[in-house]
Protein backbone atom coordinates (compact mmCIF):
# COMPACT_ATOMS: atom_id res chain seq x y z
CA UNK A 1 0.00 0.00 0.00
CA UNK A 2 1.30 3.42 -0.64
CA UNK A 3 3.14 4.46 2.12
CA UNK A 4 0.83 8.00 1.82
CA UNK A 5 -2.21 6.01 2.37
CA UNK A 6 -1.20 4.25 4.91
CA UNK A 7 -0.31 7.42 6.83
CA UNK A 8 -3.63 8.47 6.00
CA UNK A 9 -5.23 5.57 7.43
CA UNK A 10 -2.98 6.11 10.80
CA UNK A 11 -4.15 9.64 11.12
CA UNK A 12 -7.84 9.08 11.16
CA UNK A 13 -7.09 6.01 13.45
CA UNK A 14 -5.13 8.01 16.08
CA UNK A 15 -8.11 10.81 15.62
CA UNK A 16 -11.41 8.03 16.12
CA UNK A 17 -11.50 8.67 20.03
CA UNK A 18 -11.25 12.61 19.34
CA UNK A 19 -14.22 12.50 16.71
CA UNK A 20 -16.33 10.54 18.72
CA UNK A 21 -16.56 13.58 21.56
CA UNK A 22 -17.90 15.69 18.23
CA UNK A 23 -21.05 15.24 18.39
CA UNK A 24 -21.26 16.06 22.69
CA UNK A 25 -19.54 19.47 21.86
CA UNK A 26 -21.23 20.77 18.63
CA UNK A 27 -22.82 23.88 20.54
CA UNK A 28 -19.41 24.49 21.77
CA UNK A 29 -17.56 27.60 21.09
CA UNK A 30 -14.31 27.35 18.77
CA UNK A 31 -12.82 30.64 18.76
CA UNK A 32 -13.81 33.43 16.97
CA UNK A 33 -16.44 33.79 14.77
CA UNK A 34 -15.51 32.62 11.25
CA UNK A 35 -18.81 33.17 9.63
CA UNK A 36 -18.68 36.22 7.49
CA UNK A 37 -16.52 35.43 4.55
CA UNK A 38 -16.04 39.43 4.11
CA UNK A 39 -13.81 38.61 7.35
CA UNK A 40 -11.20 37.34 5.70
CA UNK A 41 -8.33 40.47 5.36
CA UNK A 42 -7.02 40.95 1.93
CA UNK A 43 -2.99 40.69 1.58
CA UNK A 44 -1.19 42.97 2.86
CA UNK A 45 -3.69 45.25 4.69
CA UNK A 46 -3.31 45.66 8.37
CA UNK A 47 -6.29 44.08 10.94
CA UNK A 48 -6.88 46.34 13.61
CA UNK A 49 -8.36 44.24 16.99
CA UNK A 50 -9.89 46.33 19.80
CA UNK A 51 -10.73 43.70 22.35
CA UNK A 52 -9.05 40.49 22.40
CA UNK A 53 -11.89 37.68 23.97
CA UNK A 54 -10.35 35.44 26.57
CA UNK A 55 -10.83 32.00 24.50
CA UNK A 56 -8.61 34.00 21.26
CA UNK A 57 -6.41 35.54 23.63
CA UNK A 58 -2.46 33.62 22.84
CA UNK A 59 0.03 33.28 26.01
CA UNK A 60 3.23 32.89 23.34
CA UNK A 61 4.47 29.13 25.16
CA UNK A 62 1.77 28.19 27.33
CA UNK A 63 -1.77 28.41 25.83
CA UNK A 64 -4.44 29.77 23.15
CA UNK A 65 -7.38 30.63 25.29
CA UNK A 66 -7.65 27.50 27.41
CA UNK A 67 -6.25 25.12 24.46
CA UNK A 68 -3.06 24.72 26.58
CA UNK A 69 0.35 23.12 25.17
CA UNK A 70 0.82 19.64 26.43
CA UNK A 71 -2.83 19.12 27.41
CA UNK A 72 -5.07 16.16 26.00
CA UNK A 73 -6.08 17.36 22.75
CA UNK A 74 -9.93 15.74 22.36
CA UNK A 75 -11.78 18.59 23.51
CA UNK A 76 -10.64 20.63 20.82
CA UNK A 77 -11.03 18.13 18.13
CA UNK A 78 -14.36 17.53 19.75
CA UNK A 79 -15.19 21.28 19.42
CA UNK A 80 -13.46 21.50 15.76
CA UNK A 81 -15.24 18.52 14.51
CA UNK A 82 -13.31 16.16 11.32
CA UNK A 83 -10.48 18.21 10.48
CA UNK A 84 -10.51 19.09 6.67
CA UNK A 85 -6.85 17.72 6.20
CA UNK A 86 -4.08 16.02 8.30
CA UNK A 87 -1.26 13.55 8.44
CA UNK A 88 -0.22 11.34 10.83
CA UNK A 89 3.35 8.94 11.55
CA UNK A 90 5.54 7.50 14.53
CA UNK A 91 2.95 8.23 17.27
CA UNK A 92 2.64 11.98 15.83
CA UNK A 93 -0.40 14.01 14.03
CA UNK A 94 -1.27 16.76 12.32
CA UNK A 95 -4.76 17.87 12.18
CA UNK A 96 -6.08 20.98 9.55
CA UNK A 97 -9.40 22.81 9.65
CA UNK A 98 -10.39 25.20 6.77
CA UNK A 99 -13.49 28.17 7.48
CA UNK A 100 -13.52 30.70 5.10
CA UNK A 101 -10.37 31.28 4.10
CA UNK A 102 -8.94 30.92 7.31
CA UNK A 103 -6.96 27.81 8.95
CA UNK A 104 -6.65 26.48 12.12
CA UNK A 105 -4.34 23.62 12.35
CA UNK A 106 -3.35 20.95 15.15
CA UNK A 107 0.04 19.32 15.89
CA UNK A 108 -0.15 16.71 18.26
CA UNK A 109 2.31 14.04 19.64
CA UNK A 110 1.78 10.04 21.60
CA UNK A 111 4.15 8.83 23.71
CA UNK A 112 3.06 5.25 22.12
CA UNK A 113 3.33 2.07 24.98
CA UNK A 114 3.88 4.99 27.94
CA UNK A 115 0.82 7.52 27.61
CA UNK A 116 -1.21 6.98 24.70
CA UNK A 117 -3.24 10.61 25.09
CA UNK A 118 -2.52 12.93 21.92
CA UNK A 119 -0.75 15.96 23.91
CA UNK A 120 -0.51 19.31 21.88
CA UNK A 121 2.67 20.46 21.11
CA UNK A 122 1.95 23.18 18.66
CA UNK A 123 -0.99 25.13 17.59
CA UNK A 124 -1.33 27.60 14.00
CA UNK A 125 -3.83 30.04 13.21
CA UNK A 126 -4.58 32.63 10.16
CA UNK A 127 -7.57 33.86 11.83
CA UNK A 128 -7.00 37.74 13.12
CA UNK A 129 -9.11 37.13 16.00
CA UNK A 130 -6.18 35.40 17.53
CA UNK A 131 -3.82 37.81 19.17
CA UNK A 132 -1.68 37.87 22.11
CA UNK A 133 -1.68 41.04 24.89
CA UNK A 134 0.36 43.19 22.56
CA UNK A 135 -2.64 42.56 20.32
CA UNK A 136 0.18 40.74 17.91
CA UNK A 137 -1.28 38.01 14.97
CA UNK A 138 -2.42 37.67 12.00
CA UNK A 139 -3.16 40.82 10.20
CA UNK A 140 -0.81 42.76 12.52
CA UNK A 141 2.25 44.57 10.82
CA UNK A 142 5.81 43.30 10.93
CA UNK A 143 6.44 46.61 12.75
CA UNK A 144 4.31 46.04 15.62
CA UNK A 145 5.23 42.64 16.02
CA UNK A 146 8.99 43.79 16.59
CA UNK A 147 7.27 45.69 19.44
CA UNK A 148 6.46 43.14 21.20
CA UNK A 149 9.01 40.17 20.31
CA UNK A 150 12.57 39.72 19.80
CA UNK A 151 12.36 37.69 16.22
CA UNK A 152 14.92 35.50 14.43
CA UNK A 153 14.20 33.85 10.84
CA UNK A 154 13.85 30.08 10.80
CA UNK A 155 12.32 29.35 7.97
CA UNK A 156 10.70 30.73 4.85
CA UNK A 157 8.47 28.84 2.13
CA UNK A 158 7.17 29.90 -1.11
CA UNK A 159 3.16 30.83 -1.46
CA UNK A 160 1.99 31.39 -5.04
CA UNK A 161 4.23 34.50 -5.62
CA UNK A 162 4.84 35.55 -2.25
CA UNK A 163 7.62 34.39 -0.08
CA UNK A 164 6.61 33.53 3.66
CA UNK A 165 9.17 33.83 6.21
CA UNK A 166 8.86 32.37 9.82
CA UNK A 167 10.21 34.78 12.44
CA UNK A 168 10.34 33.18 16.06
CA UNK A 169 10.28 34.59 19.60
CA UNK A 170 12.55 32.75 22.38
CA UNK A 171 8.64 32.56 24.30
CA UNK A 172 7.44 30.10 22.38
CA UNK A 173 5.47 31.70 19.17
CA UNK A 174 5.62 32.40 15.75
CA UNK A 175 4.81 34.34 13.15
CA UNK A 176 4.35 33.79 9.29
CA UNK A 177 5.29 36.96 7.05
CA UNK A 178 4.24 37.79 4.01
CA UNK A 179 6.80 40.31 1.35
CA UNK A 180 4.27 43.10 2.58
CA UNK A 181 5.46 42.59 6.11
CA UNK A 182 2.18 41.72 7.64
CA UNK A 183 1.90 38.78 9.84
CA UNK A 184 -0.38 35.88 7.96
CA UNK A 185 -0.44 33.41 10.68
CA UNK A 186 1.13 32.40 13.78
CA UNK A 187 2.47 29.40 15.80
CA UNK A 188 2.00 29.11 19.67
CA UNK A 189 4.79 26.26 20.46
CA UNK A 190 6.90 25.66 23.17
CA UNK A 191 9.58 28.30 24.70
CA UNK A 192 12.72 28.08 22.87
CA UNK A 193 11.33 25.35 19.92
CA UNK A 194 11.71 25.88 16.50
CA UNK A 195 8.29 24.98 14.96
CA UNK A 196 10.19 23.76 11.44
CA UNK A 197 11.80 21.16 12.62
CA UNK A 198 9.05 19.13 14.01
CA UNK A 199 8.30 15.91 12.53
CA UNK A 200 5.31 16.85 10.79
CA UNK A 201 5.79 20.43 9.89
CA UNK A 202 2.85 22.59 8.93
CA UNK A 203 4.63 23.44 6.02
CA UNK A 204 6.32 20.52 4.01
CA UNK A 205 7.93 22.96 1.64
CA UNK A 206 9.82 25.44 4.34
CA UNK A 207 12.98 25.85 3.96
CA UNK A 208 15.22 26.03 7.39
CA UNK A 209 17.26 29.27 8.41
CA UNK A 210 20.60 29.44 6.83
CA UNK A 211 19.11 29.73 3.12
CA UNK A 212 17.16 33.08 3.01
CA UNK A 213 14.98 33.75 0.03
Amino acid sequence: MDGRVLAAVSFMKNLQPFLALAVLAAACHAGPDTNNADAVPPIGDSVVVENVPPDSLVEPGVAVGNVKLGADAAPFVARMGKPDSGDAAMGKALAIWKNNGFQTALYTERNMGVDDTARIRMFRTTHPGYRTAGKAGSGAALADLARSFDLTQTAWYPEGPDTIRVLTAPEGISFEVNQKMFCTGLILHAPGADPSASYLPFHPNAVRAGSKP
